[in-house]
């Protein structure tokens, strides 16, 4: 009895010595500089954002690198202009590329001088056709007890069909549908007015929207690339019962990029949809165009790109699966607030905001 007691003590020992918490090793690359860099045709979309990185652990708000002197210079000259930093980390140029010519930034920190490669500025981009096709799309909804279960969604999906030149072969969207909507206290049929007039954004932003030619490609147009995907239900996007549709306006925002720009998003777009495989990209392996001159063995992360840049707005209104929806193009480019309401003051109804379609 004596003996099987000590063979047990024993097994417990080995047990316990063998359980030990891991803490991995994870290297320190926090204070290295961050460039977020785009310049475009349109100031307002132009900027260059300024940080630096922190620890993996670190739970603190990104440090923005403040009182840098910031360059845009024209490769082969002495011409160069400099950026005003309007908010902390952010740099803004008043200037304009011109298309064809190559640019480079430069960047000065203290003692260290950082300079990005040349970049030629690409001719604006056009869009040769823009339609909409029907689309059965699945989604996964988190029931109360965490499972996704997956639906389907029907809707039109917006598509483009894109030129590819010697001058421009790679484009990148930005995507913004904005759904207006009326509110009434009584059915729509008794009421010569509604009593609100409101409208919520949703951004096509999760990855970056990309089109290029696919390897071995020697076709002249990309066709058929999508743009977004937009549900017949409109209940799928306004929050109360009470809430009545009135369409949609649609911006999109078509930039014309390098084929070195593309591949560089194509990379961040991969480490957007890492599943924690083992070969998932890693952040090292997503080179930016960004080198600090006084010193080659600084890590510099980000990137450096000029693009041309052209916006469309357009109306539609979804009715059925079973009817064309009405679009119609908006030559009008207002400001137009994310989210919003205006509503009847005492008696009078509201007015309509004036970038108001239908």
């Amino acid at each position: 009895m004596e003996r099987e007691v000590k063979y047990l003590l024993i097994i417990l020992i080995l047990f316990v010595s063998c359980e030990r918490i891991y803490h991995p090793s994870i290297d320190r690359i926090e204070g290295q500089l961050v460039v977020d860099a785009r310049i475009t045709n349109d100031p307002a979309k132009s900027f260059v954002h300024l940080t630096k990185t922190r620890s993996f652990y670190d739970q603190e708000p990104l440090i923005q690198v403040s009182g840098a002197r910031v360059e845009l210079l024209l490769f082969g000259t002495r011409i160069s202009y400099q950026a005003t930093e309007n908010n902390t980390g952010y740099y803004s140029f008043k200037v304009s590329p011109e298309i064809g010519k190559r640019y480079y930034l430069r960047i000065t920190i203290g003692s260290d001088i950082y300079e990005s490669l040349a970049v030629t500025m690409p001719p604006l981009p056009t869009m040769d056709s823009f339609y909409t096709i029907d689309k059965v799309s699945k989604v996964y909804i988190t029931n109360g007890d965490g499972v996704p279960i997956a639906f389907e969604k029907a809707g039109k999906e917006f598509d483009a069909d894109l030129s590819l030149t010697d001058s421009l072969s790679h484009y990148r969207f930005d995507i913004r549908s904005i759904i207006e909507w009326t509110w009434d206290s009584v059915p729509v049929t008794l009421s010569r007015f509604p009593l609100a007039y409101g409208w919520y954004s949703y951004n096509e932003n999760q990855k970056f929207n990309l089109a290029g030619p696919t390897d071995f490609n020697q076709v002249s147009k990309i066709k058929n690339h999508p743009l977004l995907m937009v549900s017949y239900n409109p209940k799928d996007y306004l929050y109360a019962d009470t809430l009545t549709s009135q369409g949609w306006i649609l911006i999109i925002g078509q930039y014309g990029t390098s084929k070195e720009s593309y591949e560089f998003h194509q990379k961040l777009n991969s480490q957007f949809a890492a599943t924690g495989s083992l070969f998932d990209p890693i952040q090292t392996q997503v080179a930016g165009n960004v080198l600090c001159k006084n010193d080659p063995s600084k890590i510099v992360y980000g990137y450096f790109d000029l693009n041309s840049y052209q916006q469309y707005r357009y109306y539609f209104n979804l009715l059925s699966p079973n009817t064309e929806p009405t679009i119609k193009r908006v030559y009008r480019f207002p400001d137009i607030p994310n989210n919003g309401i205006v509503r009847s003051i005492e008696k009078e109804p509201p007015m309509r905001p004036d970038w108001w379609e239908e």
